[in-house]
């Protein structure tokens, strides 16, 4: 029990001070850096070769999702965007930006209905990408949340039943990267993390 308490401590600790690098960073540096991410990752053949892209809508100072999900739809890929359904998440379709109103804790999620279990349903094989934000990383991949498991939960969930391929990629600032982390064996890890410096495989 004690040994959990101070794996639970050590997250809420890495947790502060990695957002905590992240709010420090200025305008222009978060601007750039997310311009360089975002050409790491439409450079990549997971999302070239990808039908389907299921996105975080970026919220405060994390890595700025909206030129992704603008050239995505402009890709004619079918775009979903989270939504927070009491302790669980779902991802729905938008066609374009303006699908997006504020939601769970201010963020902006999608008013459409069509769920991308729906729609998958309707094809024999599909590429999916997942975009996946994050507090803190490290280099073998691990990923510390924001304390809700939304993520973890649906990353279970997906991994269970589904037509096509799914891959899954976090994006998120170097600053944001420790040498290690605490990880339990429920975690899930993103297949690579791509930042302004690298891409961690």
């Amino acid at each position: 029990m004690e040994k959990n308490k101070a794996q639970a401590d050590r997250k809420k600790e890495i947790r502060r001070e990695a957002l905590k690098r992240r709010d420090c960073q200025t305008k222009e540096q978060r601007r750039e850096a997310d311009g360089t991410i975002f050409e790491k990752l439409t450079a990549l053949p997971c999302y070239r070769e990808a039908d389907v892209i299921l996105t975080y809508v970026s919220f405060r100072s994390e890595v700025d999702t909206f030129p992704l999900i603008r050239h995505a739809l402009a890709a004619r890929k079918a775009v979903f965007t989270p939504k927070v359904l009491g302790r669980d998440m779902e991802f729905f379709r938008i066609l374009s930006i303006d699908d997006l109103q504020k939601g769970y804790q201010g963020i902006r999620e999608p008013t459409g209905h069509l769920s991308y279990d729906d729609y998958i349903s309707q094809f024999n094989t599909l590429q999916t990408l997942i975009c996946l934000p994050g507090a803190a990383f490290d280099r073998n991949r691990h990923r510390i949340g924001y304390g809700g498991g939304f993520y973890d939960r649906y990353l279970s969930k997906i991994k269970e039943s589904r037509t096509g391929t799914v891959k899954t990629a976090a994006l998120a600032f170097d600053c944001q990267i420790f040498e290690e982390i605490p990880w339990e064996t429920y975690d899930v890890c993103p297949a690579c993390i791509v930042t302004e410096r690298e891409i961690i495989l």
